[in-house]
């Protein structure tokens, strides 16, 4: 018998010899080595396409996750930058609120300690050139909680007006704080040259130019102390809103109050002509406390 090969009978039809077919077995072994390589390495090539297919798939969802992320940092970058802007609007009311209260902040207040950081528009610079989406988080949930404390803060203080407030209602009834005349500042309260003359002095009001006849209302509730004309001021009139403070309005083409009327607030007193020296049709305007000047822009709210 031979040992190094294997021998298979092929039987045919009954007229047809047996055949006899000789194999080595070394070439059988290598025969069946070669089939299950074949075999390990289809399976291992179908194992690594499902884990390129699987990590392509993983690939896409989070690239679409970080672009809805991204989307998301854009969205609430822009909330964060309306929110910065309307706190800055709360901490103007509250100063414009505060002089006219007179009231001090620095007395009651403390200024909130670890503020700052990037503002929105330097994040969505960032955006565009970084890839750190995490750290942009981080940032914005650090502005986050710098509103929040400044939205307190605010809170804490307009809480505070408040209460005062409402003992001051009388004194603000007479307060000036809006405007008196529609139209376009033309001088401001302070030194300036003088249109007619060349020469820097003291403009103890502000020029709000329109058309003649526009109407003035009254700033606050008070009555008409003074109804006049001379040559520099034209037609004229004061209003005396108690508390030491009056107010003032010149070259008026008409006056349509008497001296000794109670006014309230947003009353109709007069019209805006071009009466006295002036350049042109304005109203000019006055807010004097205890007799001195005082610049009218510090109490319109309006």
């Amino acid at each position: 018998m031979d040992q190094d090969h294997i021998t298979i009978l092929i039987f045919g039809h009954k007229t047809s010899k047996t055949r006899h077919l000789k194999i080595r077995k070394k070439t059988i072994k290598i025969g069946f080595y070669l089939f299950a390589f074949a075999i390990l390495s289809v399976t291992f090539f179908f194992c690594d396409y499902i884990q390129v297919k699987k990590k392509a798939y993983e690939v896409a969802r989070l690239r679409q996750q970080t672009e809805i992320q991204r989307s998301q940092i854009h969205f609430f970058s822009s909330k964060i930058e309306e929110l910065e802007k309307q706190v800055s609007k709360l901490k103007d009311f509250d100063k414009r609120i505060r002089i006219i209260a007179n009231l001090d902040k620095s007395q009651d207040s403390t200024p909130v300690m670890g503020l700052g950081g990037p503002s929105p528009s330097d994040l969505r610079e960032k955006l565009k050139g970084e890839k750190d989406d995490k750290g942009l988080v981080q940032q914005m949930k650090i502005d986050v909680e710098r509103l929040q404390s400044e939205v307190v803060s605010q809170e804490t203080s307009l809480s505070e007006l408040e209460k005062v407030l409402l003992t001051k209602q009388e004194m603000l009834a007479h307060t000036p704080s809006i405007w008196p005349a529609q139209g376009w500042v033309t001088s401001d309260f302070g030194f300036r040259t003088n249109p007619f003359t060349g020469l820097t002095q003291m403009h103890e009001g502000i020029d709000i130019s329109n058309r003649v006849g526009t109407i003035v209302i009254a700033p606050a509730n008070g009555f008409v102390s003074d109804i006049g004309s001379d040559w520099v001021h034209g037609r004229f009139l004061v209003i005396s809103h108690g508390f030491g403070m009056t107010t003032r309005y010149s070259h008026l083409n008409k006056v349509l109050v008497k001296v000794g009327q109670k006014v309230k607030r947003g009353d109709k007193i007069a019209e805006i002509g071009t009466s006295g020296k002036t350049t042109g049709p304005h109203l000019h305007y006055e807010v004097r406390l205890n007799g001195i000047p005082v610049n009218p822009m510090r109490y319109i709210l309006n």
